[in-house]
């Protein structure tokens, strides 16, 4: 779901089959207002609750873009643990989080995790969610303007720099 949101957000179609990400690396400039942001997405390898989680995961990212598929319990307890440790390693300081469920497409009777599982999830980090479908396009770029947001209202940084590393 990941590497589909990325690709979707990067080149603006939905890419049906690719290998399992390892970890890459894009850029791409945004707009937002009359600001102009150099993004450098991280998107990671799949992780777990048993995953130590390297300090490049931490050091110098300015925001993070957490992805469950709405179609798996397992991957909704992961991202809270992902989260739980991301949070623990920047020792617990407040950080920008968009919380999104991918694959809102799929029929309500795949669904493992509801709606409302995720916006209380989420409101319990303080943080953005979103549902999306990498897919169907559905609010893939607004994730990317959203955690620019985030950025901005919690290091309050968006004035002094123009470079943002997100996971």
């Amino acid at each position: 779901g990941k590497t589909s949101l990325a690709h979707q957000f990067l080149e603006g179609k939905f890419v049906e089959c690719y290998e399992p990400t390892v970890e890459s690396t894009y850029n791409k400039m945004v707009v937002l207002g009359k600001d102009e942001f150099q993004l450098q997405l991280v998107d990671t390898a799949g992780q777990d609750e048993y995953s130590i989680l390297p300090h490049s995961f931490v050091i110098g990212i300015h925001g993070y873009v957490l992805v469950y598929s709405v179609t798996s319990l397992r991957s909704f307890q992961v991202v809270k643990t992902l989260h739980n440790k991301l949070y623990e390693s920047r020792g617990k300081t407040r950080m920008p989080v968009v919380l999104v469920g991918n694959k809102a497409d799929l029929s309500l009777q795949r669904r493992e995790v509801k709606t409302d599982e995720g916006k209380k999830l989420a409101e319990s980090w303080g943080a953005i969610f979103l549902e999306s479908s990498a897919k169907e396009s559905q609010v893939t770029q607004g994730i990317f303007m959203k955690i620019i947001e985030e950025i901005d209202r919690v290091d309050n940084a968006y004035g002094r720099s123009t470079g943002c590393r997100l996971m």
